[in-house]
């Protein structure tokens, strides 16, 4: 199909761009996150029953999944992984009960897989399983993450219980400085705590974009695997996307896919994470994945539309009280090509429609279905989708002229 061979070679050329175009960063311009951080972490799934064995096991299923041949980049590990105090010499220590042969060796074993390693540490000092934080140890910490050649800190909101917003933005650049310190990209991911301090900018209890001080920031609580949860995730995001851009995202946390949502839910949610721009942290078990669950999170098209190297965020264009909601996101190449997804928020069917001049879009369009992988022709003037409750469907739209 000719309409499938132009839609492949534009996904090449996004891929491609994100790897060699000039790019301008929007935000803390350290060379990482040029295009939302993707990877897995142990959190969802694990929480804190972690060890080297398990997570590269984690890393095994990355491989054999697909993922890491997908462009998944980091396994990264969230709490609980070093020992409940530092060295005599104020270092933190990774639990030899869990990393017998060390974290260095832990990483080592990751680059085999072609994986980078994620570290977790929290501003405050303690963690919010109360290991040691990093709050004054900024330096140090990042002098031990780069032994370890760690790719991306999430840097958690914990045990810091001053109220100053100056405090508390003062602990995320002190490690922000100190991370950039060592001359070599690495991702800082923070969750600035909205709910109770206001941060630069906005008000208490607003989502708050603390875009000089990481790559990506948290916009809302933890995510849970029930629909409702994803949906208010949603709709904490809709008007953050002026800020989102290269080196600085809008982070909805991370995927529940094949946490136990249907399998619709599922595409509909993976399918907002990559309009959004969000980062694409899977938090499954990778070692016990359904067809689907590898359909979803493996899917090149989607995964182009979330890592397009323009770097825009969806907008949502109309929301009807039926649920039905309509959402563009501008690609980078070739000229006028937008990502489209038509949601359904709502448990009743609903149909969702886009009309192109809401946009200021074509008059016509190729369009090439996400999900199914394969071009369903030219639509003019508008397109709809006659959708399941908590469901969407996902587009690529190519102008005719082009």
């Amino acid at each position: 199909d000719p309409q499938e061979f132009d839609i492949d070679m534009s996904l090449t050329r996004w891929m491609v761009g994100a790897a060699v175009g000039a790019v301008a960063v929007s935000g803390l311009d350290n060379g990482a996150a040029l295009t939302p951080p993707l990877g897995w972490s142990s959190w969802n799934k694990l929480a804190c029953n972690i060890n080297a064995e398990v997570l590269l096991a984690q890393a095994d299923g990355m491989v054999a999944g697909g993922l890491v041949a997908a462009g998944y980049k980091t396994l990264n590990i969230d709490d609980c992984w070093p020992l409940r105090e530092r060295s005599a010499t104020g270092e933190i220590v990774p639990d030899p009960a869990k990393f017998p042969y060390g974290m260095k060796n832990f990483s080592d074993e990751l680059a085999k897989r072609g994986l980078g390693l994620g570290i977790y540490t929290a501003h405050g000092n303690l963690t919010c399983q109360k290991f040691p934080g990093s709050l004054g140890y900024e330096k140090q910490d990042a002098a031990m993450y780069d032994s370890w050649n760690v790719q991306f800190v999430k840097n958690d909101w914990c045990w810091h219980n001053e109220p100053s917003t100056t405090v508390h933005l003062n602990a995320f650049n002190a490690m922000r400085d100190a991370l950039g310190a060592l001359g070599r990209p690495i991702v800082h991911s923070i969750h600035w705590n909205y709910q109770d301090t206001a941060a630069p900018g906005c008000a208490m209890g607003e989502s708050c974009q603390v875009k000089d001080s990481a790559n990506a920031w948290r916009i809302g609580g933890d995510i849970k695997a029930y629909w409702s949860k994803v949906e208010g995730l949603i709709s904490i995001d809709t008007n953050l996307s002026a800020v989102a851009g290269p080196g600085s995202w809008n982070d909805a946390d991370m995927l529940e896919v094949g946490n136990g949502m249907t399998v619709a839910q599922d595409e509909a949610h993976f399918a907002m994470w990559c309009m959004l721009a969000s980062p694409l942290i899977a938090g499954n078990d990778l070692t016990n994945m359904t067809d689907d669950t590898k359909r979803i999170l493996t899917n090149k098209y989607a995964i182009s539309v979330n890592q397009d190297p323009l770097g825009k965020q969806a907008t949502q264009i109309n929301a009807n009280e039926d649920g039905a909601q309509s959402w563009v996101k501008p690609l980078s190449t070739p000229k006028g090509a937008v990502a489209v997804v038509l949601l359904n928020i709502n448990s009743a069917p609903a149909t969702a429609t886009l009309k192109f001049s809401s946009f200021s879009g074509a008059d016509s369009y190729t369009a090439f279905d996400v999900w199914a992988e394969k071009s369903i022709g030219t639509v003019q003037g508008k397109i709809s989708s006659n959708l399941d409750g908590t469901s969407a469907s996902f587009y690529i739209l190519t102008p005719t002229a082009n």
